[in-house]
């Protein structure tokens, strides 16, 4: 078996200039329009990891009557980026950008907490796999983030890129580009998060958006002969894509032991647009090029307690 490492991002605490030291005569200031030594940098790889949304308070501005949102990620990241872009860590040509207050392991024993992943793919190119070595990126950066080696997660959603909850069901062309989709893009990481599911790395492993026609391809295709993949065990749906689940779908994760949740995502949940806006006023050298790889969203529950006592997001970009 196939175990992730976590010294993918090992430079992440090795080897890195830290702007907040090099200019110890300067405060730390929120004047994004003050010169900054990092500003003009054209750097080629950027990891950014935001505070915990619990206590930045993040999360409690949010109107709570959107279902389906990226607001939430934004505002934490422009966060991140006012307050703690002055104290990135740079090697090479990749910067780390990271609210120090989030890091670190949880308050009390990890038996007490149930941690639930969500990982966007983003930038992937049309025809080609989603990327295995940024599973493996994104492995490691959330043991920084938790202060857990070797974690297990407890819950993990894949989510794909442009991926949309279709309750009218495929027509026969979609079912074909989807099953080819699966074919090429999806089976290899997918193999490789069936792979940390029976190792024990994952508790249960899903999807997100997917319709009956879309579980039973992605089920039909991961448990092939020679695959040796699993079928998915959860399946998220947001409820403004369908007011009402389809009764098909039901009928069919009842009979699968499939569990069906709901979120309120968007579909778009970082475009590059938005985070090329984001980036402008820190970072100009680099905002233009830089394009998001993927978005990892995290949480621990403290089952005891019915509490989130931590969340958070971790974004992983890269330019051409």
């Amino acid at each position: 078996m196939t175990a992730l490492s976590s010294e993918a991002h090992n430079g992440a605490t090795n080897g890195y200039t830290n702007g907040s030291t090099q200019h110890n005569n300067h405060n730390q200031s929120t004047d994004v329009s003050g010169a900054r030594i990092f500003a003009n940098n054209a750097f080629s790889h950027l990891t950014l990891y935001t505070g915990n949304t619990m206590r930045t308070g993040t999360t409690g501005q949010l109107n709570t009557s959107l279902k389906k949102s990226n607001q939430e990620l934004v505002s934490a990241v422009q966060d991140t980026l006012l307050y703690s872009v002055d104290s990135a860590r740079v090697k090479g040509s990749s910067i780390t950008i990271t609210d120090e207050t989030s890091l670190g392991p949880l308050a009390d024993d990890r038996s007490l907490y149930e941690v639930t992943v969500k990982m966007f793919y983003l930038s992937a190119t049309e025809g080609t796999p989603l990327s295995v070595e940024q599973l493996t990126v994104a492995f490691a950066e959330l043991e920084t983030a938790m202060g857990i080696p070797d974690i297990k997660i407890d819950h993990f959603i894949l989510s794909l890129p442009h991926q949309s909850f279709d309750e009218n069901g495929l027509d026969e062309s979609e079912v074909e580009a989807f099953t080819t989709e699966i074919k090429l893009s999806v089976l290899p990481v997918w193999k490789k998060l069936s792979e940390l599911r029976q190792s024990g790395r994952i508790g249960r492993l899903g999807v997100a958006e997917f319709s009956k026609q879309q579980l039973e391809i992605l089920k039909a295709l991961a448990t092939a002969e020679g695959v040796n993949a699993l079928a998915p065990e959860m399946n998220q749906v947001n409820l403004q894509d369908c007011c009402v689940l389809p009764r098909d779908l039901i009928n069919y994760a009842k009979e699968q032991g499939i569990e069906l949740l709901t979120h309120g995502d968007a579909v778009e949940i970082l475009p590059k647009n938005t985070f090329t806006a984001l980036l402008q006023p820190h970072l100009p050298g680099a905002a233009a090029s830089l394009t998001p790889n993927f978005v990892l969203k995290y949480s621990a529950f403290i089952t005891s307690r019915g509490l989130v006592a931590k969340k958070g997001y971790i974004v992983d970009a890269s330019s051409a």
